[in-house]
């Protein structure tokens, strides 16, 4: 059974909201991608590995968002769970490097003994504590379209259609033609 039964958000169903949360990643992806080449293309000859790193993995991101509309469209459970995957793979990683940015940082700060550190100290904390709230939005953003696409990837797995799902039908039935109702028992 799918985590998000009905409604991606109430406004539109987990299929289309898997779709809309494709494009709203892809022109996250395009955007980080367009950051990194600003930075290696304003870089005079010493180009960041950062960059380099940033821009291959924003282009495998938006391969993953095109393989997502695909699977959405063809319904291809596999696409669909390779979208939650990787998002989750990079949302691990960004902690990872957002946790070791961290960590440099307030050494350095530590390190930092003359009449400046008091002045350095007021400009590089809020930058820090912009850094994770921005990092927590991002997250609760991945977190909910994880919960949407995997819910979408649940009803292919489970053969749900748009909210109905596919088996058996129970109903109601009237009795034989020529027979009422209670009137005989049929026994196997």
């Amino acid at each position: 059974m799918a985590i998000l039964q009905r409604s991606c958000c109430g406004c539109c169903s987990v299929r289309t909201g898997c779709i809309v949360i494709a494009n709203i990643w892809m022109i996250m992806q395009f955007a980080g991608i367009g950051s990194a080449v600003r930075n290696i293309v304003g870089a005079d000859g010493a180009v960041a590995t950062t960059d380099i790193v940033s821009v291959s993995i924003y282009s495998v991101g938006v391969i993953i968002d095109v393989l997502l509309i695909y699977g959405v469209k063809k319904e291809m459970k596999e696409l669909v769970l390779s979208w939650v995957i990787f998002s989750i793979a990079c949302t691990l990683a960004s902690l990872g490097v957002t946790v070791y940015l961290t960590i440099v940082t307030l050494g350095f700060l530590g390190a930092v003994e003359d009449d400046w550190s008091e002045l350095v100290m007021a400009i590089v904390m809020p930058v820090l504590a912009g850094a994770w709230i921005i990092w927590g939005i991002v997250f609760l953003i991945t977190v909910y379209g994880c919960l949407v696409v995997y819910s979408h990837y649940q009803n292919l797995r489970d053969g749900v259609v748009e909210g109905v799902q596919q088996g058996m039908v129970m109903s109601v039935q009237p009795p034989p033609v020529g027979q009422a109702p209670g009137t005989e028992v049929q026994s196997w």
